[in-house]
Formats: C-alpha cells, structure tokens, sequence
C-alpha cells in the first residue's frame, strides 16, 4: 500500500467513528500507521508486525470485514476491534482497523449487569453468585464455571467475562483461565517466574500462572 493513500483513509474514517476510538492501518504483514485516542491505546508503532489474535490479521486472512472483543493477553488491554480488508483491483493491499474501549454501547445491552453467571448442567440451568464460583476455564471454545458442586457451561467467552466480572474478585491468570482471588489456598512458585494456585475446592484444583499474566498478578494480589 502506497503510504501517500493513508491521509485520506484515515480522514475517511475518522469522520464516521467517534473521537474515543483509534485507528490502525496495515499492508499485508505490519502496522503502517496508527493514532490513539484519549480512551484506548494500544501502544502499537509503524513497522511492528501483525501479532496473532488481532481482529487485522483476521481481516486480512478471511479477507472480510471482522468485528469481534480481543483479549487482552494480545496487546495487554482487552479492546473491541472492527477491521476491514483493503482491495484494489482485488488485490489484497492492507486494512484499516477500528479500535474501542473494551466495551461499546451497542454492545453493552448484550452483558449482565447482576452478580451471578448462569452455568448449564445436563438438564437445567443454575445460577451462580460469584462468590461460588471458584475458578472459570475454557477449553475447545468451550467456558466452564467451577464450583464446590461440580463444573457447568457459560454461553460468555472469556473475553466477554473480562468485561463482566468484578476486578477485585476474580484475576486472568492465564489465557485460559480466570481465578476468585478469594479461592485461592497457595500459590506456588514454578518455572521461568511463574506460578501453581492451589485452590480450595475439593479436588485442590492447581491452576497455572503464565508469564504473560505473572507480574499483572503479583501486582494484583501484592506480593
């Protein structure tokens, strides 16, 4: 992508998103150009490389527009990413990505405002306060609430459930993990600086601590 095509892209769009939002532009494998906005930044420079789980490479790679929350084990802050492929010709020259806070109001409508999760047994649903739930797990897509009476399925992502679960009482500990600080028994030392939790449901769970989520934990819990 020719760069002098990148003012009047990005004048294009920042007339149709609000100011809250920043923008990000890529060819086909780094960033080319990006401008923060007061309420979201990703820290992202010209020429560092599309990373994996980021809605551009997305684009680029279905070639269609994606519109989707990321983790924030990808840039270290959870955003919500709107991104759309740019063609010319019907070559494959770049896209243009939106970035929100967290969370948008279209989308606010969506997540619960009450203190409990709903986990799906067999043959029922059950809610749970979060004090019962101990830790939460996704496996294959799948998300998983643990409690003292077993394991049940949520509809949330956890993606989703970064953005509704209370901050001082459950920490992501891992990419496939979030633990109830208040349900932790031990934490051990392992490898490379991380760490094992034991937990205090009956089977004494051990749930990892990876690097990317070590020192957001230490600080967290102060230790």
């Amino acid at each position: 992508m020719e760069l002098t095509s990148v003012p009047v892209i990005v004048q294009a769009f920042s007339e149709m998103l609000p100011q809250r939002v920043s923008i990000a532009i890529t060819d086909q494998s780094k960033y080319i150009y990006y401008q923060p906005s007061e309420s979201i930044d990703l820290k992202i420079k010209p020429g560092d490389l599309l990373r994996q789980g980021t809605v551009s490479l997305q684009a680029l790679t279905e070639r269609k527009k994606v519109a989707q929350y990321v983790d924030r084990d990808v840039f270290g802050v959870p955003y919500y990413g709107m991104s759309i492929p740019l063609l010319m010709r019907g070559e494959l020259e770049g896209c243009v990505t939106a970035i929100f806070p967290k969370i948008m109001p279209w989308e606010e409508v969506k997540l619960p405002k009450h203190r409990f999760l709903i986990g799906k047994a067999e043959d029922r649903w059950v809610p749970f306060s979060f004090e019962q739930i101990a830790y939460i797990s996704a496996d294959e897509k799948k998300t998983w609430l643990h409690t003292k009476d077993g394991q049940y399925r949520n509809k949330y992502s956890l993606s989703e459930l970064d953005l509704i679960l209370p901050q001082d009482q459950f920490v992501r500990c891992h990419r496939s993990f979030f633990v109830n600080v208040n349900e932790i028994a031990e934490i051990q030392p392992d490898f490379h600086s991380t760490f094992i939790l034991v937990m205090k449901d009956k089977a004494e769970s051990r749930i990892p601590v990876s690097q990317t989520y070590a020192s957001q934990f230490r600080a967290r819990l102060g230790f």
